[in-house]
Formats: structure tokens, C-alpha cells, sequence
């Protein structure tokens, strides 16, 4: 499948440097989420392919994630562990639904990864007493 691997490339030619990191975070995960669904309707999400898309997927937004760390749009509380790890459970979390044919109101969907991922990036400030 073509489409497939043209998807791929373009979730990893889609986020330039100068972007907000917590929007290309956002739309970084709907596109997986999106790749994901459409592989799983066609019949190709094997495990080759979920692999594919777990390591190119989590390699993208571990890039957008770093850059965020470093501008300080992202205060992760490791952000080591938010770099290397964290890419790979959204990604797996998104694409949970598909590989155990989950429904879709029982798993989490693109945008709910979005949100968790970003409220671990970005935790509140607390007062300082």
C-alpha cells in the first residue's frame, strides 16, 4: 500500500521548526491517528505496519516534544522520559482501538492522547507559599 508510506513522509515532513509545538503536537497525533484508521479500514494495519507507524510516528513527535523542552513551551517534570518514552505510549494509546478492535467510545482517540500528552508536557504552576 502506497498510501501507507506516502502518509508516513508526510506526517514527518509536516512540522517546521518555527511551529507551536503544542499545536504540532496536537496535529501530529490526530495525523497518526488518521494513518492508523485508514490502514485498519483497509485491511494493512499488520504488525509490520503498526510497527512502522510506532517507531516513525514516535521519532516525530519525540522532535516536537524536544524542541518544545527546549523552547519552553513543554515543562515535563523528566523531560527525559518525556522525549524518549512518552512518544511511544501515544502512540500505542492511539492505536490501541485498531489492533484489539476495540469500540470506539472504550479507547482513547487522537484528541484525548493529545490532551493527556500535553497535560504531562505542560503541568500547572504551582503558587510558590
Amino acid at each position: 500500500m502506497k498510501a501507507f508510506g506516502s502518509a508516513l513522509r508526510a506526517l514527518e515532513r509536516r512540522t517546521p521548526l518555527d511551529r507551536d509545538p503544542t499545536r504540532a503536537l496536537h496535529d501530529a497525533i490526530e495525523a497518526i491517528g488518521k494513518i492508523a484508521e485508514r490502514a485498519a479500514g483497509e485491511g494493512t494495519f499488520g504488525d509490520l505496519r503498526r510497527r512502522q507507524l510506532v517507531k516513525r510516528g514516535a521519532h516525530v513527535l519525540s522532535t516536537i516534544i524536544q524542541r518544545g523542552v527546549e523552547s519552553g513551551a513543554f515543562r515535563p517534570s523528566c523531560a527525559r522520559w518525556a522525549v524518549q518514552r512518552l512518544p511511544y505510549a501515544i502512540v500505542a494509546g492511539v492505536c490501541a482501538r485498531w489492533v484489539f478492535g476495540l469500540p470506539e467510545k472504550r479507547s482513547l482517540g487522537p484528541g484525548a492522547a493529545a490532551d493527556a500528552a500535553l497535560e504531562a508536557l505542560c503541568p500547572p504552576v504551582l503558587a510558590s507559599r
